[in-house]
Formats: structure tokens, sequence, C-alpha cells
């Protein structure tokens, strides 16, 4: 295998693990995983994949995990570089977010995380 190969298989094996934890912790008032969200901070398009508690000054809040999709429709390279940092329009990432940094797409079935593949591109159409 190539070396491009090799990361995109190691960062598609890193994802499955953070999906596939277990439920148990999983907040009870969460929105269900594989629910599309937008970030406020840096209105990028993600998916919740994991959710945790956490507690800022004496208040308890959920933190998402959320994967990041970069906007790859042709054209989109010129667009995301005017747009804003576009070292995170390009490739596809995970953060954690506080609860209320995100907007909620609701209206959007969520994403079947089991049948969710990762693959590598030459930027053309699939």
């Amino acid at each position: 295998m190539s070396i491009k190969s090799d990361l995109i298989e190691g960062i598609s094996e890193v994802i499955r693990d953070v999906i596939d934890t277990e439920d148990e912790g999983y907040p009870l008032e969460a929105v269900p995983k594989g629910t599309y969200v937008r970030s406020t901070n840096w209105d990028i398009l993600g998916i919740i994949t994991d959710g945790f508690y956490n507690e800022i000054n004496g208040q308890k809040i959920i933190i998402y995990t959320v994967l990041y999709i970069p906007n790859t429709k042709l054209g989109s390279y010129y667009k995301n570089l005017l747009r804003g940092p576009a070292e995170m329009q390009e490739d596809m990432f995970m953060h954690n977010e506080l609860e209320f940094d995100l907007t909620y797409y609701t209206m959007l079935p969520p994403v079947n995380m089991e049948e969710l593949e990762i693959v590598s591109s030459d930027g053309g159409m699939l």
C-alpha cells in the first residue's frame, strides 16, 4: 500500500473507534449520533460522532465530538481560501464542540454511522 492509502486507512480506524464507543456514557439529553451540525465558530458542516458530559462554572453541559466534512464540490477550493481558514475547509477533521456552539439539523435523518466510508480522492467527482 502507499503512504496515502495507509494514512486514509489509519484515519478510518480512528473514526471507527470513536464511533464504536459504548453508548452507556452517551448523554440522555444529547441529539443522536450521526446528526448533521454546523459549527458557529467556523461555519463548517459536520456529523456528531460522540458526546459526553462536562462541567463549566458549575453548570453541566454536553460536549460533542464532531467529524467535520470539507467542501468538495467543484470550484470550492478557491471559495474556501477566500472564505476563512483554508486548512479547516480542505480536510476532514474531528473536534470537540460545546453544545451551544453548534446549529443542529434535526429535520434531516441522522447519518447511519455503520455505513460511513472514507475514501481517498484526487479531487475529481466520485
